[in-house]
């Protein structure tokens, strides 16, 4: 716990949580309380953090029917009044019709058509819920009652322009303060979070790190505190004055890290945010590696206040092995 509190503190949280390993938890769907047999291909959690699911399964315990055009490349799934039809490797999809747009993309993997089920399940009518313990998604389905309406048809007010491969809505992915939502904000952060490692190379050490591209008008946050057993602790900034500490925020760079001992290393503490120049954050991700691996945590606050009493942990797939190679 003293150790979970200094990394709490160092971005402003003043809750304490403690953090387990959870074990290795298979994903699993339920759909109208019953459990969803896949007896092949099994659901995975793709890199945008979405479900995704082989489509027959899912759509036939829903009692909707499911088409295929080789072809185009693209899967129909009916159901009542609702017709979707997605493409392969597209984030465009349609909903009788209308366009719309995903942040992720359904897929083809041996000769399985991967959904992301929360898309498709609400564009049927459904109701998604995750559950993060027991790592299981649930959808209900009421057959007699009537859908809710479809919302307003894409493209919404606003361009839609791509970052790294994220797309952002110039109006719609921005609050009244021009900041950028914290659902658009996590996206850009997590992208973030998979270009940053600690490497070694020839006996030398070295923080890597390739910032994402982000819209014109807004900026990365990264800041990085590595604690050693005595309680002593180096922090790599932007914004830091210590010699040798000093990391850019944007672009890319490979920095030699100054070291107290290798062997001493008690945990690492990492912070990211983007912000707009004239604004505050709008989220946090936080994440905490100690190097016994007893406290291991990623989480995304957002706005990066404790008051809402609410966070999103990332902890149960994170490739913590990626980043750490110390």
């Amino acid at each position: 716990m003293r150790k979970m509190i200094k990394a709490i503190l160092f971005v402003f949280i003043t809750m304490c949580i403690t953090v387990q390993v959870s074990a290795d938890i298979p994903l699993r769907v339920v759909v109208n309380g019953d459990k969803v047999d896949f007896p092949d291909a099994q659901p995975f959690i793709d890199e945008n953090g979405r479900t995704q699911v082989p489509v027959r399964f899912v759509s036939e315990a829903l009692g909707a029917e499911v088409g295929w055009n080789g072809e185009a490349k693209e899967v129909t799934v009916e159901l009542n009044s609702r017709k979707v039809v997605l493409t392969i490797d597209k984030k465009d999809y349609k909903i009788n019709n209308q366009s719309y747009q995903m942040d992720t993309v359904a897929l083809l993997l041996e000769s399985r058509t991967f959904v992301p089920i929360r898309f498709v399940s609400e564009a049927l009518g459904a109701e998604v819920g995750w559950d993060e313990k027991v790592k299981t998604v649930y959808i209900n389905l009421d057959p007699n009652a009537s859908p809710e309406p479809l919302p307003t048809a894409e493209p919404q007010a606003g361009n839609v322009s791509y970052y790294d491969g994220i797309a952002f809505n110039d109006v719609t992915d921005v609050d009244e303060y021009g900041r950028i939502e914290p659902e658009k904000a996590k996206d850009f952060l997590l992208k973030l979070a998979s270009q940053l490692a600690f490497v070694k190379e020839d006996g030398k050490y070295y923080i890597e790190c390739d910032y994402p591209e982000i819209p014109d008008g807004y900026k990365w946050f990264l800041g990085i505190r590595i604690f050693d057993k005595d309680g002593s602790n180096i922090g790599y900034t932007p914004l830091t004055r210590l010699p040798g500490a000093k990391i850019p925020s944007e672009g890319e760079f490979k920095k030699e890290a100054l070291l107290i001992n290798i062997n001493t290393i008690d945990f690492y503490n990492i912070v990211i945010s983007v912000e707009n120049a004239e604004n505050e954050k709008t989220g946090i991700l936080n994440i905490v590696y100690g190097k016994e691996r007893t406290d291991i945590w990623t989480a995304f606050v957002p706005k990066g206040r404790v008051s809402d009493n609410y966070y999103e942990e990332y902890t149960d797939t994170f490739d913590f092995n990626r980043m750490f190679q110390w």
